[in-house]
């Protein structure tokens, strides 16, 4: 910012010497007297009265500097702004995050940045996928931290780790017996066909969670006999840890839910690959230290897993 016409007139008023203003302005002196001329004429006000080669202001003159002032210390603010915004340590962020995710790693990303970052505004929205997802497509977001199956072309994405879908089954089930393991595996594996009978604990309808194991069922042409639908994860995951029926979970959950007496299973999901990423826009230019943020959080959030 540089507010030209304003620094003219008030140094052209401070000095009251056109020769001396100039000389201050770095610029001639014939300049100057043209510039000030040029202006009055646009203003179609006089600002200054010449006197004796003195240089006085006029009553709207007067007023014009009250303002011009004002306006270069507004300058002069703005311009330590944007000094300590090039320097990262100034600027705003806004994080979408998914509101089941929201507990477990809102909190450390808090602490980051009043540590490191004291600062930079923290904004946060919670949401579920589709909402983040819209609000990151129309600029309200700066990044978002979410459960991912399709990537976006105009959005690039950070990779933190495959979050797949697992089934929950208590450990004393009977249907432990019907599973096996694979070499090299975190879980072992079950056929999902296994528990078609099964009394299975479901999210809500609509709840990006459900939208994929509906279409897992389908898929394999399993139409569940016994269901109960049950918003909250963690509703869910208690129901079967008491052993009254089979849950569902995503992996990057686990680790934050009770699981005494969960044995989780994996379960083929080839048309249904998810992961946990960190995404934004390609021309994303809120804070200059931006991508250095990105990579800060991502290794929060790998501490957690």
């Amino acid at each position: 910012m540089y507010l030209k016409e304003q620094l003219y007139v008030c140094t052209l008023a401070e000095t009251g010497n056109i020769t001396k203003a100039a000389e201050q302005l770095f610029i001639s002196q014939p300049a100057l007297s043209t510039y000030i001329n040029n202006l009055e004429n646009n203003l179609n006000v006089q600002l200054f009265i010449k006197k004796s080669g003195k240089f006085s202001l006029t009553y709207i003159g007067e007023k014009y500097l009250e303002k011009a002032k004002h306006m270069l210390k507004l300058q002069d603010e703005f311009n330590l702004e944007l000094s300590l915004f090039a320097k990262g340590v100034t600027g705003r962020i806004r994080i979408g995050v998914q509101s089941r995710r929201s507990p477990f790693i809102v909190p450390d990303i808090a602490c980051f940045f009043k540590d490191n970052y004291p600062n930079i505004e923290f904004i946060l929205e919670e949401g579920d996928i589709k909402s983040l997802e819209k609000m990151i497509e129309e600029n309200k977001l700066d990044f978002i931290i979410y459960t991912c199956q399709d990537r976006k072309l105009n959005l690039e994405y950070e990779f933190i780790q495959e979050d797949k879908i697992l089934v929950a089954i208590n450990r004393y089930s009977s249907l432990r017996s019907k599973t096996h393991w694979n070499e090299g595996d975190k879980f072992p594996w079950i056929n999902i066909k296994d528990f078609k009978d099964e009394f299975l604990i479901l999210p809500h309808k609509g709840q990006s969670l459900r939208c994929t194991l509906d279409f897992l069922l389908k898929e394999e042409g399993i139409k569940p006999k016994k269901v109960m639908e049950v918003r909250n994860l963690e509703t869910i995951i208690e129901l079967v840890n008491k052993n009254l029926g089979v849950g569902f979970n995503r992996e990057s959950y686990i680790s934050h839910m009770n699981n005494d007496n969960i044995l989780y299973l994996n379960i083929k999901q080839d048309t249904t690959q998810s992961e946990l990423v960190i995404a934004y826009s390609k021309d994303n230019s809120q804070i200059p230290n931006f991508l250095n943020i990105i990579s800060s959080i991502k290794s929060i959030m790998l501490s957690k897993i």
